[in-house]
């Protein structure tokens, strides 16, 4: 293993969900159901201050008003693409230094992953991302209106294996739901798992989207030279295989 390349944990051999008892968690879903941490509004205030103000990091209910209309400021330039899940942020700060005309949003609930991302991007003058430690599911709805986002990016995702956190799962129906609302006509959402099992579970739920057309692997080509995510290259070293999904929005 290369000394730059962090452990991961495989998980099991299979994927499974609890039907009943995901759909009793969702019926709590816009409750809150599932949110890492819990309500975002209850969050300590004094727990993991972000850098200070204007850092281009954020918090929808701690960051100052005025830091929050710079956030919207940030937000109304298009393209934007938004990465769930972004991890050491391998993959979002190499794609925004490649992309200088798009803005990008990174969201990465572990707080030192994601003050890491916004050190690094200061310290490479990128001006064209921001970043949050805030639940995407609980932001993204609050934070954007219809249509305005190009790409979503969701590598990776914790499959939340045990039945009890099978709420916590991105690929849920109410959050697809979210996807698809703010993806503009023509968007695409790029996917990756090593997780067996879980890919035919997400091509299943996305697919079944109205909003959504089939797998179309020809867009890949569009992220060819795309930097591999840390979890990316910790299964190229162990020869883990893992599988990249597209899905584009109806254009109509």
């Amino acid at each position: 293993m290369s000394p730059t390349t962090p452990m991961y944990r495989v998980g099991p051999g299979h994927f499974e969900t609890d039907e009943a008892r995901l759909q009793k968690a969702l019926e709590r879903y816009h409750e809150g159901k599932g949110l890492i941490g819990g309500d975002p509004r209850r969050r300590p205030r004094w727990l993991h201050p972000l850098p200070p103000e204007p850092a281009r990091a954020f918090r929808l209910h701690q960051s100052s008003p005025e830091h929050l209309q710079r956030l919207q400021t940030f937000l109304h330039h298009r393209p934007l693409e938004i990465e769930i899940g972004s991890g050491r942020g391998d993959f979002i700060l190499d794609w925004a230094a490649r992309h200088p005309r798009r803005h990008f949003l990174a969201f990465e609930v572990k707080y030192k992953l994601m003050r890491r991302i916004v050190l690094k991007a200061e310290k490479q003058g990128l001006g064209n991302l921001w970043a949050t430690d805030d639940d995407a599911r609980y932001d993204l709805p609050r934070l954007l209106p219809p249509a305005s986002v190009s790409v979503f990016h969701i590598l990776f995702p914790d499959p939340w294996w045990k039945p009890k956190h099978q709420a916590r799962r991105l690929f849920v129906p109410p959050f697809v739901d979210v996807l698809g609302l703010l993806l503009e006509p023509g968007g695409i959402l790029r996917v990756a798992t090593d997780v067996p099992g879980y890919g035919d579970y997400i091509v299943e739920l996305v697919e079944g989207h109205p909003d959504f057309l089939p797998h179309d692997p020809a867009l890949a080509e569009r992220f060819a030279d795309a930097a591999p995510t840390s979890r990316q290259a910790f299964c190229d070293e162990i020869g883990r295989p893992y599988t990249y999904y597209f899905f584009a929005k109806r254009s109509s």
